[in-house]
């Protein structure tokens, strides 16, 4: 495969191997944005460990980093799992346990997808959860509108995504289901249900992965990729990530906005040009990231092994996710150091407050910020699994996304919280247009 392809361009490898290469730019001192402190990467580890220990006592205990996560809170003492929650009621009303997977796929599919960065203002508000913002709030309004029929085109059976149902998703439904007002200002907010009305294209474009299988009727859904994935599984129970990876990549490609970076004519998606990558041919400094798409990916994992009853294999082909909170508690605590010209330019955005610049998402400073993001993730991890897996003690399985989770996204949020406690801002904010971040 070429490495000026379309196909190495949106495979995982591509994602770990030009993101190593901006690394090395870094571990050079030729890194046009950043400066590189690899003596920190320790300290990070410590700081992931401590919350590891706090919050899991043991690294085989903490669960893998995905949306489900989103839907565990606690109210008043009380744990709730939202998804097992609603999963039991479909049981008790006879529903099978393969529809119960579907049903979840269908929900995930759509929550990741309006899952880009809210801004610091939103917030929704549950009867049951009370207030939450950012990616809590995000899935937990995904979840109040799917229960109410919001985006399935039948009546009698709300609780499902379909290609019908999300192509008549209009803006003020969207708006009025996540509680947006001029006083509860949402990033991106249009955006978002635009994606969702382009998922429906997608499920249309690809029947091959999400047409009905025998025995169902209806338009297209999400959920139906489950039956793609049983007929293509390797061994009896058992798949490969890059079976999953293809359904995403390929069966979801339209989703994203014509106006990201093209090759070939192809609309890359989460591909972006980094010019700090020496390379004759233009192709060859694209930087391939696709953060929904691996959240995504992550995120149906869980489904797939917990509902599905599938083995999935090769997960370490994914990486960890180049968004704000990882990227984030990288610059906060000294690892990397955006350059005093790239801050001051950053504060002159009229976005930014309180000292913390801001730049729009293909802004070099950003594809720089995550292709490191991406590469010291892996090195994190690495230093995190040698503090926890001593004296030979078994590796557990998914380890990046334990450490995600337990872990480095979490390690971001909480020293946010501490060094800018009013906004709770990452160091560097990005321009969110609702399907990036």
């Amino acid at each position: 495969m070429s490495s000026s392809s379309v196909e190495y361009l949106k495979s995982l490898p591509a994602v770990r191997e030009r993101s190593s290469a901006v690394y090395a730019l870094g571990q050079s001192n030729k890194l046009q944005h950043f400066t590189l402190n690899e003596d920190k990467i320790s300290s990070v580890a410590d700081y992931v460990v401590s919350l590891i220990t706090r919050d899991h006592q043991e690294l085989r205990l903490v669960p893998p980093h995905g949306r489900w996560r989103s839907y565990e809170i606690t109210v008043d003492g009380v744990r709730h799992d939202l998804v097992q929650d609603q999963v039991a009621q479909w049981q008790a009303q006879g529903v099978d346990t393969r529809e119960c997977a579907r049903r979840t796929v269908d929900l995930f599919v759509v929550s990741v997808l309006v899952d880009a960065g809210a801004g610091s203002t939103w917030a929704f508000q549950d009867s049951l959860a009370g207030r939450l913002q950012r990616t809590e709030g995000l899935g937990l309004a995904a979840l109040r509108m799917f229960q109410k029929g919001a985006f399935s085109s039948d009546p009698t059976l709300p609780c499902q995504a379909d290609a019908l149902g999300l192509s008549q998703l209009t803006d003020a439904k969207l708006l009025e289901g996540f509680q947006v007002s001029p006083e509860n200002p949402l990033l991106g907010a249009e955006n978002r249900a635009e994606l969702l009305r382009r998922l429906a294209k997608a499920l249309e474009m690809h029947e091959e992965f999400f047409a009905p299988p025998a025995g169902c009727s209806g338009p297209p859904r999400p959920g139906y990729l489950l039956d793609h994935l049983a007929r293509v599984q390797q061994t009896k129970g058992t798949i490969s990530v890059n079976d999953m990876w293809r359904v995403i990549i390929d069966g979801f490609a339209s989703v994203w906005p014509a106006s990201r970076t093209q090759l070939q004519g192809q609309s890359l998606g989460d591909v972006w040009p980094c010019s700090a990558l020496p390379a004759p041919h233009p192709a060859d400094r694209l930087v391939p990231f696709h953060k929904l798409s691996q959240w995504l990916t992550w995120s149906l994992l869980e489904v797939i092994v917990r509902l599905a009853g599938l083995e999935v294999k090769d997960t370490e082909l994914l990486t960890g996710l180049p968004e704000y909170r990882n990227g984030g508690l990288l610059v906060d605590m000294g690892v990397l150091t955006l350059k005093h010209e790239d801050c001051e330019r950053g504060l002159l955005n009229p976005l930014a407050t309180a000292g913390v610049p801001v730049f729009d998402g293909y802004d070099p400073v950003i594809v720089e910020w995550r292709a490191l993001t991406v590469a010291l993730l892996d090195r994190v991890a690495e230093a995190v699994k040698l503090r926890c897996c001593k004296d030979g003690e078994k590796v557990p399985d998914m380890l990046l996304a334990r450490v995600l989770e337990g872990g480095t996204w979490k390690a971001g949020r909480e020293i946010a919280a501490k060094l800018r406690p009013e906004s709770k801002d990452p160091p560097i904010n990005i321009v969110s247009d609702g399907t990036l971040f």
